[in-house]
C-alpha cells in the first residue's frame, strides 16, 4: 500500500524520471479558462494546480497531458486526446465515447486515463481505459493524486 504524500513530494519524485519535460512554465489562467471553454467542463482544483504548476509533464514512465505548444499536440495536449476520445470510434463493437464531463490526463493509443470533471457522479476521480478487443475500464483512482502516484515506480 502506497503511504500518503503531499502533493509537492509527488511533483518532486516524477520530476526525477529520466528524460523528464514540462512546459517550463506554469500555464496562465487563460489556458486553462481555454481548456474549460473548448471542452465545456469544469476541471477538478488538483488538475488546475497541476496545470498551474507545470503545463503538462512528460518523462520516462509518466505522461500528463495538459497545455503545451503546438509541436507536442499528439503527445500531451489534454484538448486533442479529449475531443478525440470524445467523437471518433476505435472498435467496431461500438466502444463508447468518453463522458462529456471528462478529460483525458493520458493517452498511448491503447488505453487512456480519463479524469470526471465538476458535475459529473464520479468528479474528481480518474478511471484507466484499456482500448483492447473489449473496451474495459482496468484501473480506478480516488483523485488526481492517487493516479499521479502510479507512475512512481
Amino acid at each position: 500500500m502506497t503511504q500518503y504524500m503531499s502533493l509537492n513530494e509527488i511533483y518532486l519524485q516524477l520530476q526525477q524520471k529520466p528524460g523528464y519535460m514540462d512546459l517550463g512554465r506554469g500555464a496562465t489562467q487563460d489556458e486553462i479558462r481555454n481548456i474549460e471553454d473548448t471542452l465545456q467542463v469544469k476541471l477538478p482544483e488538483e488538475y488546475v494546480d497541476f496545470l498551474l504548476r507545470f503545463g503538462f509533464m512528460l518523462g520516462d514512465g509518466v505522461r500528463v497531458s495538459g497545455v503545451c505548444p503546438p509541436e507536442l499536440n499528439e503527445y500531451v495536449s489534454v484538448v486533442e486526446f479529449t475531443k478525440n476520445r470524445r467523437t471518433e470510434q476505435f472498435h467496431e463493437d461500438g466502444m463508447q465515447a468518453l463522458d462529456h464531463n471528462a478529460v483525458v490526463v493520458q493517452d498511448n493509443g491503447e488505453s487512456y486515463i480519463a479524469l470526471f470533471c465538476e458535475g459529473h457522479p464520479r468528479a474528481g476521480q480518474a478511471v484507466w481505459r484499456y482500448l483492447s478487443e473489449k473496451y474495459q475500464d482496468a484501473e480506478n483512482f480516488d483523485n488526481f493524486p492517487q493516479f499521479l502516484t502510479f507512475w512512481l515506480d
